[in-house]
C-alpha cells in the first residue's frame, strides 16, 4: 500500500489529486512554485505544503529527505525544465514517477471549435487574417505556433488588440511587438508579483486583467468583447485549462486564435488513472483481478513498479539511451528527430568536435550533464552512475556509416544485460546524414556504385579501388597530398579529385582537380573524397597472367593453381591470411586482394623473394599485404591470429607450421601445396594427427597450349597437389 507520496503540483491536477490525497489520508509533500499556488490547497495533518521553485539539486535533497513511496509530476505541460528535473532526480534516487498528463482537446481542435464561421465575424476583415499571415487561400481564424517567439512573429504580421492568456512569464517574447503597451491585454493570476512584472513591460491599467481561471465561454466572450481584441493568443492548455471554452468564445466574438502548442506529445496518466491506482495500492488491476504493471508506474518513462510477492513494489529504474548521428556538424544537417531527442537527454556524452557541433561544452547547466567521451567503457559507466532516464550519444554523420556505433551497440547491450532486475534499459539508433550522401549530392553525383574506403586509422588498398572502379570515395585523416602522390605513382595521376572539406559548416570548400595536380591550399580541416577514374577497368582477382608479376629467380606458382588455392581457401574480405613459403608473392597479392579490408602476412625466408614480395604488392596497389622474413613457424608467433592459411613451402617443418597454429586457438581454413610423394605423405598424415575437418585433396596437371614454329602443342607442367582443411582445435 503506497502511504506516502511526493505531489509537484501547481496545476488544476495537482489540486484535484492533492485532495484525493488528503481525503484518503495519505502522507504527502505538495510542491508549488508560488504562494498564490499553496492558498489553493486543501491543509490536514498528513499534508506539507513546500512553496518555491526547486532546481534539480534541491528536488533530490527533496526527494531524499521525504523518502517518498511514489512521485507524482502534475506540473503545467510548459513547465518542460520542472519536468525533466523531476525525472532527472527521479532516477537519480530510483524512486518510482508517475507524469500525469491533462487531455489536449485534439478532437474539439480538428472539429468545429477550431473552424472559421465565414460572415459570422464581428469584423468582416478577420477573415483576410490568414492571406496576411501566409496561409492558404481557405479563411481559418486558427494559427499554431511551436513556440511563444514563432507566436510574436507571426502577431508581427497582424493587426488589433491581443488578449494574452499564456500566463505572465511569456510576456518577454511579446515585448518587441509594435504598439505592445496599447495593444496586449494581459489575463494574469491575481498575484503582486506579477502585476508588478506587468507593470515592469509598460502594461498598466485595463491593460492587466487578474482573474483566476478557468473561464467560461462566456466570460471570454466578454473579455474578447471589452478590449475589443481581434485576436486571441492562447497556449494548449486542454480541457483543464478552459481550452475549448476559450474557442467557442473567440468564435462568437470573430476573433482569431494563435495557438502554442505543448512543447511535446507526453504520455502519462490522467487524473483519474493516478487516483485509481492510489486505490490499488501502487499497482493498476487488470480485467482478470491481477496486477498489470504494463499499465503501472511508467507513464513517467523514468521507473517502473516491479510486483514482488507480498503485494510490494520495489522501483526498476528505466533508462533510455539515443545513439544519435547529428550529421556533419552544422545544426542544419541535423535531422529533426536527432534535435528531439537530444533536447530530451538528461546526460549528453560525445567526442569534443561533437558537442562543440551541438553547442554544448563539458559540465552540468540546467539540470544537464554533458560528458566529453567516445570510449564505451566510460560512457557506460556514467550511464550507470548518473542514472538518467533520457541519454544521449553523439556520434558524427550517420550512426551507420564508419560511425562508434557499433562497438557502442556492444558495450551497451552488455549494460543493459548487466542491468536486468535492477533498471529496464532501451536502446535507440537515430540516423544522421552522412557525409558521402551529402557531398555526393553537392556534387549531383550518384554514390550507388562507388566503392566506399576509410582512412581512419587503418591503411585501405587505394591503389586497386580505385583502378577497379569508377567512382571512389574516401574518408581522410587529412592526408590529401599522400593518398594523390599514390595514384600518381601507381600510374591513376589523371584520377578527377573532388575534395570537401568542413562540410555543411561555415568554412566548407570543394575543389576539383587531376590527382597529379594536387596543392596544398587553406587549412586543414575535415576532408573527404570523391575520386573519379574514368579509365577504370576490373582486372581479375584470383589466376593474374605470371607475365603481370616480378619474378627474377624465384619460383613462381602458375596462374591456374592460384584459382584453385583461393577457392579452397574462400578468402573473405576481413579475413587475416598467412601466405607461407610466399616466394615472389603471387599467392600474396592475390590474397591480398581477395581480403581488401584484412591483412595478408606473406612470410618468406629468401631475401630476394622479400624484395619481390614488397615491389608485387607495390605494383597491384595492396597496402594490406605485408612481407615477413624468416623462417615458419619461428615468425608467426608474434602474428595476429589468422582466418586462413596457404603454406606453400615448409622447409620439412610441416608439422611445427600446423602446432605453431594450433596455439593460435582460432578455427582457421588451411590449404598447402605439395610436389613430391614424400611431403604429400606428410600431409595427408598431420590431416589426421591434428583432425583437420572437411579435409580433402586434389592433384593437378596443367597443360598449356604453346606454339613451336607454324604449329601449336601442348606442353604439360609439372604436377602439384593440394591438401586442405579446417583447423579447429
Amino acid at each position: 500500500m503506497i502511504q506516502k507520496v511526493m505531489l509537484f503540483a501547481g496545476t488544476t491536477e495537482g489540486r484535484l489529486l492533492c485532495e484525493f490525497l488528503s481525503e484518503k489520508n495519505i502522507k504527502a509533500c505538495v510542491c508549488v512554485t508560488t504562494s498564490y499556488g499553496e492558498q489553493l490547497l486543501p491543509s490536514g495533518e498528513n499534508m506539507e505544503i513546500c512553496t518555491g521553485a526547486l532546481d534539480r539539486a534541491q528536488m533530490e535533497e527533496k526527494l531524499s529527505s521525504f523518502g517518498p513511496q511514489l512521485v507524482i509530476d502534475a506540473t503545467h505541460p510548459y513547465a518542460r525544465l520542472a519536468t525533466e528535473n523531476i525525472r532527472a532526480a527521479c532516477g537519480f534516487l530510483n524512486l518510482p514517477y508517475i507524469r500525469v498528463v491533462r487531455e489536449s482537446c485534439g478532437e474539439e481542435k480538428n472539429g468545429s471549435e477550431m473552424a472559421v464561421v465565414a460572415g459570422e465575424t464581428a469584423w468582416p476583415e478577420i477573415t483576410d487574417i490568414t492571406q496576411k499571415i501566409g496561409g492558404q487561400e481557405e479563411s481559418r481564424l486558427l494559427t499554431e505556433a511551436d513556440s511563444m517567439e514563432e507566436a510574436a512573429k507571426l502577431l508581427e504580421k497582424m493587426e488589433g488588440n491581443i488578449l494574452v492568456t499564456t500566463g505572465s512569464k511569456e510576456l518577454e517574447a511579446l515585448r518587441g511587438l509594435p504598439g505592445f503597451a496599447k495593444r496586449i491585454f494581459a489575463r494574469i493570476l491575481p498575484q503582486p508579483e506579477m502585476v508588478q512584472k506587468c507593470m515592469e513591460m509598460g502594461l498598466s491599467g485595463r491593460h492587466i486583467i487578474c482573474m483566476q481561471g478557468p473561464f467560461s465561454e462566456e466570460m471570454n466572450y466578454a473579455m474578447l468583447r471589452e478590449t475589443n481584441a481581434r485576436i486571441l493568443l492562447t497556449k494548449e492548455s486542454g480541457a483543464a485549462g478552459g481550452f475549448p471554452e476559450k474557442l467557442r468564445g473567440a468564435k462568437r466574438a470573430g476573433a482569431a486564435v494563435v495557438v502554442v502548442k505543448r512543447p511535446v506529445e507526453e504520455e502519462g496518466c490522467s487524473v483519474e488513472e493516478v487516483k485509481a491506482l492510489l486505490q490499488n495500492g501502487g499497482r493498476d488491476t487488470g480485467s482478470d483481478g491481477r496486477p498489470d504493471n504494463s499499465q503501472a508506474l511508467l507513464s513517467g518513462d523514468t521507473s517502473a513498479a516491479v510486483q514482488i510477492d507480498g503485494g510490494n513494489t520495489v522501483p526498476c529504474l528505466r533508462q533510455n539511451i539515443s545513439i544519435l548521428g547529428i550529421g556533419m556538424g552544422s545544426a542544419d544537417s541535423m535531422t529533426e528527430g536527432v534535435k528531439k531527442l537530444l533536447s530530451r537527454a538528461g546526460l549528453v556524452a560525445g567526442a569534443g568536435r561533437m558537442l562543440n557541433a551541438c553547442g554544448l561544452t563539458e559540465g552540468t547547466a540546467d539540470g544537464r550533464r554533458v560528458l566529453c567521451a567516445w570510449e564505451p567503457d566510460i560512457i557506460c559507466r556514467a550511464i550507470e552512475e548518473s542514472g538518467e532516464a533520457q541519454t544521449a550519444v553523439l556520434m558524427s554523420g550517420d550512426s551507420g556509416f564508419y560511425s562508434g556505433t557499433k562497438k557502442l551497440l556492444q558495450a551497451l547491450e552488455a549494460y543493459r544485460e548487466q542491468m536486468k532486475g535492477r533498471r529496464e534499459v532501451t536502446i535507440h539508433v537515430e540516423p544522421g546524414i552522412s557525409s558521402l550522401s551529402y557531398f555526393a549530392s553537392k556534387l549531383q553525383i550518384s554514390w550507388e556504385d562507388a566503392k566506399i574506403l576509410s582512412c581512419h586509422g587503418k591503411e585501405e588498398n587505394l591503389l586497386a579501388a580505385v583502378a577497379g572502379h569508377r567512382k571512389t570515395f574516401v574518408l581522410t585523416e587529412g592526408q590529401t597530398g599522400e593518398i594523390c602522390a599514390e595514384l600518381t605513382a601507381g600510374g591513376l595521376g589523371d584520377t578527377l579529385v573532388y575534395e570537401g572539406t568542413n562540410l555543411s559548416g561555415p568554412g566548407e570548400t570543394i575543389r576539383k582537380y587531376p590527382a597529379r595536380e594536387y596543392r596544398r591550399e587553406g587549412m586543414d580541416g575535415l576532408t573527404v573524397l570523391f575520386l573519379i577514374n574514368d579509365r577504370y577497368s576490373r582486372f581479375p582477382v584470383t589466376g593474374i597472367p605470371e607475365e603481370s608479376f616480378l619474378r627474377g629467380r624465384v619460383p613462381m606458382t602458375k596462374s591456374e593453381v592460384r584459382s584453385v588455392i583461393l577457392s579452397k581457401l574462400s578468402v573473405k574480405e576481413e579475413d587475416i591470411v598467412y601466405d607461407c613459403g610466399a616466394g615472389t608473392g603471387s599467392v600474396s597479392v592475390e590474397l591480398a586482394l581477395a581480403a581488401g579490408k584484412g591483412r595478408v602476412y606473406a612470410v618468406e625466408c629468401d631475401p630476394e623473394g622479400i624484395e619481390l614480395i614488397r615491389r608485387n604488392g607495390e605494383k597491384f596497389g595492396c597496402r594490406n599485404l605485408t612481407a615477413v622474413e624468416g623462417m615458419a613457424p619461428q615468425v608467426l608467433e608474434g602474428l595476429p591470429a589468422p582466418d586462413a592459411v596457404f603454406i606453400g613451402g615448409t622447409k620439412g617443418r610441416l608439422s611445427g607450421i600446423l602446432e605453431a597454429l594450433r596455439q593460435k586457438k582460432k578455427p582457421m581454413r588451411i590449404c598447402l601445396s605439395a610436389v613430391t610423394l614424400e611431403t604429400v605423405s606428410e600431409a595427408l598424415g598431420c590431416v589426421e594427427s591434428f583432425r583437420l575437418q572437411n579435409a580433402g585433396a586434389c592433384q593437378i596437371a596443367v597443360t598449356g597450349l604453346q606454339p613451336i614454329g607454324g604449329l601449336h602443342m601442348l606442353k604439360a607442367q609439372n604436377p602439384i597437389f593440394l591438401i586442405w582443411g579446417d583447423l579447429t582445435e
